[in-house]
């Protein structure tokens, strides 16, 4: 779980139409590691999935929805850098 006083980066990130918007909340990444949050836009009032992931795999996943060319909230640029360690 994300400590409430931890920076965090919060990126929303278009669906397509086999899914829903996703909006996810990220802690700074350690050894690598990310702790995320993430809700989806098919249901917003169920709480969001929590875990813990390599963050190379979900700059990935940004990578892959900016190749999509799907709206992101955040550059990639700057999620690159805060998954890398080095934004903030």
């Amino acid at each position: 779980m994300i400590d409430a006083d931890e920076p965090t980066l919060t990126v929303q990130v278009e669906g397509t139409g086999r899914e829903g918007l996703r909006l996810y909340i990220m802690s700074r990444p350690r050894d690598g590691r990310v702790r995320v949050r993430e809700w989806r836009g098919e249901d917003w009032s169920a709480g969001p999935l929590e875990r813990e992931m390599d963050a190379r795999s979900l700059l990935t996943e940004f990578q892959r929805a900016h190749d999509d060319r799907r709206r992101m909230s955040e550059e990639l640029y700057r999620i690159r850098l805060w998954l890398e360690g080095i934004g903030s």
